[in-house]
């Protein structure tokens, strides 16, 4: 049995710019959109009525730290005051403190604070999502953590990519000792309980310098991990160029990243992965160079960044509003940012990431009639049916 979407006032198949269908229909079968056009017949299918709505690739959200344990509140309204996210970080919190919190949960309390974030994301219409770890640290929390998010690529129904995140040294650790242990022990036994896609590093003022992340990047790599990196979001130490040195799937943030370092990544086939949420969050005043972005048509993605201090937003229908408000995008870069561009992100747009004979069946049915409507209803309840390969995983009757 298939699925029949009928009569969608836009399908936005991400193929040429955000390249709408007009009154037209798509056609999932075992779990693979097999037509997208003009269809009558539904023998044999199961059919959902998009008429009147907007349908587009199921949200791909790229960077999340959705598995920890604990809050911080208390960050957030000091942050409120005027204390920055650094000084935060540098008296014992930020970072230091989830972990604190994640090391005393359980395993099993991981996985279902974990679980009822995913459903959260799925009623917002997200079908990917990446999960890192980081929040544990020392190895056996970071494993801790990378097993839950194993537990979770069984048990949910949308893809979980998981990332082990070289995140921060820990307390009364030097960074040289911390380098090692991630590259001898941590990295090693990762690979070899099949617990990660990608090794992602924090390379920042606040975390490590550019040697110390190419230590770490180099030794994943060698192991046969993807790369990602966090950098440019507080100081631009040369991230953004090692990046695109090592070849990096992704690199995010990239609050303070120069012309030329974009330009560097765009060449490198880096996917520059923007947070907006997290700018907002942290009432950043720095913003990215989109001009530098679209001045090299560089493939640019956002992601949500949801984790427990300096973003709280897990929809990505917020973090597209996020983007164009502000960011300054347009609402055509934000949606194929938040759909075709996250699959790069990933290394994953053969599958996902645009609703195309031959590709996954992710979508995701928006119950408004135009495209430009869904960062205009910043906030609202739009989401009328999330799909999964062809299987409706939320929806609501109206």
């Amino acid at each position: 049995m298939g699925l029949l979407i009928r009569n969608a006032s836009q399908i936005l198949t991400m193929t040429r710019g955000v390249g709408i269908a007009k009154q037209s229909s798509i056609l999932i079968e075992n779990g693979v959109i097999e037509k997208i056009g003009s269809m009558k017949s539904s023998t044999g299918n199961e059919v959902v009525d998009a008429r009147g709505c907007v349908v587009c690739p199921g949200f791909v959200d790229s960077h999340t730290h959705l598995v920890f344990a604990g809050s911080r509140e208390d960050e957030f309204a000091m942050r409120i005051k005027g204390v920055k996210y650094e000084t935060i970080a540098r008296a014992g919190g930020g970072i230091a403190s989830t972990a604190q919190d994640t090391a005393r949960a359980t395993e099993s309390e991981l996985y279902e604070l974990a679980k009822k974030r995913i459903e959260k994301v799925i009623r917002h219409g997200t079908t990917t999502v990446e999960i890192k770890s980081g929040y544990g640290l020392m190895p056996d929390v970071e494993y801790k953590m990378l097993r839950t998010i194993k537990r979770l690529q069984k048990h949910v129904p949308i893809d979980v990519v998981p990332t082990f995140l070289v995140h921060t040294v820990p307390h009364k650790m030097k960074p040289a000792e911390y380098v090692r242990l991630a590259k001898r022990e941590m990295i090693p036994y990762v690979v070899k309980e099949k617990l990660a896609a990608f090794c992602d590093v924090f390379c920042d003022n606040i975390a490590f310098n550019r040697k110390e992340s190419e230590e770490i990047l180099t030794a994943a790599r060698d192991c046969g991990l993807k790369l990602k990196i966090h950098t440019d979001e507080f100081a631009n130490i040369g991230g953004s160029r090692l990046a695109a040195r090592m070849r990096c799937v992704s690199a995010d943030h990239l609050l303070v990243s120069k012309k030329s370092d974009i330009l560097a990544m765009k060449e490198a086939e880096v996917i520059p992965t923007l947070l907006p949420g997290t700018s907002v969050f942290l009432r950043l005043a720095k913003k990215p160079n989109i001009k530098a972005f679209r001045d090299t048509r560089s493939a640019i993605a956002i992601a949500s960044d949801f984790n427990p201090g300096s973003c709280m937003i897990y929809s990505m229908l917020k973090i597209i509003t996020l983007a164009c408000l502000a960011y300054g995008m347009y609402v055509e870069e934000a949606l194929i940012a938040a759909t075709k561009n996250g699959a790069k992100a990933l290394g994953l747009f053969d599958r996902i990431g645009s609703i195309e004979q031959g590709k996954q069946g992710d979508l995701v049915v928006l119950d408004v009639d135009n495209y430009k409507k869904i960062p205009y209803g910043f906030g609202e309840d739009m989401v009328k049916y999330t799909i999964k390969r062809g299987r409706i995983i939320y929806g609501k009757n109206n």
